[in-house]
């Protein structure tokens, strides 16, 4: 062989093979710069497809490294700076790379100095150092679990992580460094996992219900209550609830009464029974020495509403006070009513009509006469927005937005859809179908944003079990336009936020998204952030100023705001300080406010006096311009 290669003489054609080869890589190079037509598939060849080009192929074999996100992977800091601004921001909104976060924030709360609390697994005790904020870390758990950070449930059994023993507050203003985080491990006996959370007054934060933590011999708290003093950064007992409250519920009445619904005793690996549902709701009262105590409400029991284990009716009712005094909930599609001015006595005042007809079936495609002519597809058909995987929040005056959810039965896949409950006449509430989302979601979070509008991101498109969250992941978020009735997709994440997965708004307008089964959280910047320049390219807009807001709010009538500039707002909004955890925005309202420009840095407005419209406790502030641009909030006090 070698003989025959020596007597062609290959060199006496050089010049011409070098001119093959330059024609043969012009043509290639010429069809991927141009053109990208060719697709490289793994080692099959080109194809003609246009999916993965050669060029990008290469890319990311060999510049994988290379972080393709804006911000310095490396950086204590997240903040985006001018000049490195996506140019689609505007339009899809922007995700931060992802960062450490000490637990897995199961619960996510915005407490009234604008720091932020969440809690919901062991926290972390030892990492890997020297590694950049976008990689796996090896991590160790206060329990001393090992496991890595982004790799999720996969490395743990059901409930071995998960326990609401250590806290974490973070002060955004210090950005993500260990500096910006205080921990608190164990600072009482008791387990929050599972409880639900509501700031008090403008000092403490109520927790409220529990889980009992999956160690032998750990305590049961899922009766328990408890404050957080932000000031002492203290957390005291309070008294035991009634009834324990794993995934229970509550509101806050005009009276400043906390009435609790829901929930249930769980024992872990043991099935629930019907005798250990709490059917039964409570309202916390102030007694004429000044404590506080629990009263049972035995007239709000109920079997059917609050107790129905076949639908989960108990788990995580939606919970809201209508204008009329009334607390309003919905259970799987049950939608009722307490009574105010009859010992809150609970009735069904309606349904969200199920779904009939689903297929859950494979079918085939068989050509008799071919037997390589065969196709199989599995069908689903899309339920009706029901149930405690469901998400809600009222996005103007006794208009709640629900969305979302999974209907029973093997045939359903989570719902897309979108309704409006009006509960202004709550014992006839009248239901509204609006445009349905662009994905299913189950467990999806829902985050009411300065403009009125709502982040959904998150959840799955199918859920039939407490451990398959996990799979059916949507990653691309979607904003509901709510004076438009219609939902817009944003820029994609790389991290599955569903069951366990929490989301707040920040003062500064972005949206702190976390959990999952993560120890890590980011931050989404939503399109209200950018506008484009006079050349076209994106960057971060020029925002209103509320240079003057009072912390504590006692006269509703005639407040004075001073801005830097009045001349293009449009609307003052007022949205409830989050509190969420699975799905579940804790009572999240929305309010566009009555207001009148006194002049260039003065600004007139008024609250509702009503406090069943909006009942005392701490909520953000926001002015917006005509541009649709709001400033950075203000938290303040209404009492």
């Amino acid at each position: 062989m070698f003989n025959k290669l020596k007597s062609i003489n290959l060199f006496k054609y050089y010049k011409k093979i070098l001119l093959f080869s330059f024609i043969f890589f012009l043509i290639i190079s010429s069809g991927f710069l141009l053109g990208n037509h060719f697709s490289w598939e793994g080692k099959k060849g080109f194809n003609w497809d246009e999916s993965k080009t050669f060029y990008t192929y290469i890319k990311k074999k060999y510049y994988v490294q290379k972080p393709v996100n804006p911000l310095d992977l490396n950086s204590k800091n997240i903040e985006l700076e001018e000049g490195k601004v996506p140019n689609n921001a505007d339009v899809e909104g922007f995700w931060s790379p992802p960062f450490d976060w000490p637990v897995i924030a199961v619960h996510s709360v915005l407490l009234p100095d604008e720091t932020v609390m969440t809690f919901g697994s062991y926290g972390i005790k030892e990492k890997e150092k020297d590694k950049n904020i976008s990689q796996n870390k090896k991590l160790k758990l206060t329990d001393n679990y090992e496991l890595e950070r982004d790799k999720g449930t996969k490395q743990w059994e059901h409930h071995d992580v998960f326990a609401g023993i250590d806290f974490v507050i973070w002060d955004p203003k210090k950005g993500i460094d260990i500096d910006s985080q205080k921990v608190f491990h164990r600072p009482i006996v008791w387990d929050a996992f599972c409880s639900v959370v509501r700031v008090f007054d403008n000092e403490n934060v109520f927790i409220l219900g529990g889980n009992v933590e999956p160690k032998h011999g750990a305590p049961d708290t899922q009766n328990a209550t408890t404050f957080y003093n932000i000031k002492t950064q203290k957390f005291t007992k309070g008294r035991n609830l009634n009834y324990d409250r794993w995934y229970g519920s509550i509101v806050r009445t005009a009276e400043n009464h906390f009435i609790m619904v829901g929930g249930a005793k769980i024992k872990h690996d043991e099935v629930l029974t019907q005798d250990r549902i709490s059917h039964t709701p409570e309202i916390l009262t102030e007694n004429e020495d000044g404590t506080l105590s629990w009263k049972i409400l035995k007239e709000g029991e109920s079997l059917e509403l609050l107790g129905n284990m076949e639908n989960d009716e108990w788990s995580y009712p939606k919970f809201f006070l209508s204008s009329d005094g009334n607390p309003f909930g919905i259970s799987y599609n049950k939608l009722w009513v307490m009574d105010k001015k009859n010992n809150y006595k609970i009735s069904k005042v309606g349904e969200i009509k199920l779904v009939k007809g689903a297929i859950a079936q494979k079918i085939i495609h068989q050509n008799p006469n071919d037997e390589n002519d065969y196709k199989e597809i599995n069908t689903l058909t899309i339920g009706a927005p029901v149930g405690e995987k469901a998400s809600a929040v009222m996005i103007a005056k006794d208009k709640i937005l629900f969305i979302g959810g999974q209907q029973k039965g093997e045939g359903y896949a989570a719902s897309n859809e979108a309704i409006i409950i009006d509960i202004s006449n709550s014992f006839n509430p009248k239901i509204e179908k609006k445009e349905s989302m662009h994905y299913p979601r189950a467990n999806a979070d829902a985050t009411i944003l300065p403009t009125g509008d709502v982040f959904v991101n998150g959840g799955t498109a199918i859920y039939q079990g407490a451990y398959d969250d996990t799979y059916f992941s949507n990653f691309t978020p979607e904003i509901y336009k709510t004076n438009d009735d219609i939902w817009e997709k944003m820029s994609k994440t790389n991290f599955k936020r569903n069951y366990h997965s929490t989301s707040l708004l920040l003062p500064d307008g972005r949206v702190f998204v976390a959990g999952g089964d993560v120890w890590n959280a980011q931050l989404f910047y939503p399109p209200y952030l950018f506008s484009k320049n006079t050349k076209g390219k994106t960057i971060l807009a020029k925002r209103p100023k509320i240079k003057k807001l009072e912390k504590i709010i006692t006269n509703r009538n005639n407040q004075i705001m001073l801005v830097d500039d009045s001349t293009e707002i449009e609307k003052i909004s007022l949205i409830s300080t989050g509190s969420t955890t699975h799905a579940q925005a804790s009572e999240l309202k929305y309010l566009s406010l009555d207001f009148t420009k006194i002049n260039k840095n003065e600004i007139k407005f008024s609250i509702p006096q009503n406090k069943n419209i909006l009942s005392d406790g701490t909520y953000l502030v926001f002015i917006i311009t005509n541009a649709g641009i709001p400033s950075e909030g203000k938290i303040t006090y209404i009492k």
